[in-house]
């Protein structure tokens, strides 16, 4: 009885530690997400794109900090991977009537002023405004249900699209 038990233990372990390699390449993604690091997301992924220096990547950056997500399931079939996950994240469309509403204002109180001007202004007013809102801490959330695709490339697991 002791080795059957002590058979069943060790299956159970043995088992339940085996996290699959695209898996755990993806929640390092994530991780690298959540902490900003730039470099460690770009090697995760199969395409050159990346987060420009721009306002819009500082607002997605400091969105990235608030992401939460948990893995539901992966399957891999030869070198294509699929994890389902539920993921949390930052829900900024929410706030963009707001949004227009005080940049009308803005633009408003204004007049006169040239069009560069006024897009500095701007650019300055959404960073400022959506920085706010990631902040807040009645910041609001939207939560999905998601497959990500993975394929292995030279034998590193990237993630796809």
């Amino acid at each position: 009885m002791k080795k059957l038990l002590l058979i069943l233990t060790m299956l159970l372990f043995i088992f339940s530690c085996g996290t699959p390699q695209p898996q755990k390449d993806l929640e390092s993604a994530l991780k690298a997400l959540q902490s900003g690091d730039e470099k460690k997301i770009q090697e995760l992924y199969s395409s050159s794109e990346t987060l420009d220096n721009d306002d819009s990547a500082k607002i997605m950056r400091e969105g990235y900090k608030k992401l939460s997500y948990k893995v539901k399931s992966t399957k891999v079939e030869g070198d294509k991977a699929t994890i389902n996950l539920d993921i949390k994240s930052p829900d900024l469309s929410s706030y963009f009537p707001e949004f227009l509403q005080k940049g009308i204002l803005i633009q408003a109180a204004n007049p006169g002023k040239s069009d560069e001007e006024i897009t500095k202004m701007g650019e300055e007013f959404t960073v400022k405004f959506f920085l706010e809102k990631i902040n807040s801490k009645d910041l609001k959330f939207s939560e999905k249900n998601i497959d990500v695709v993975l394929k292995k490339v030279n034998g590193k697991w990237k993630i796809d699209g």
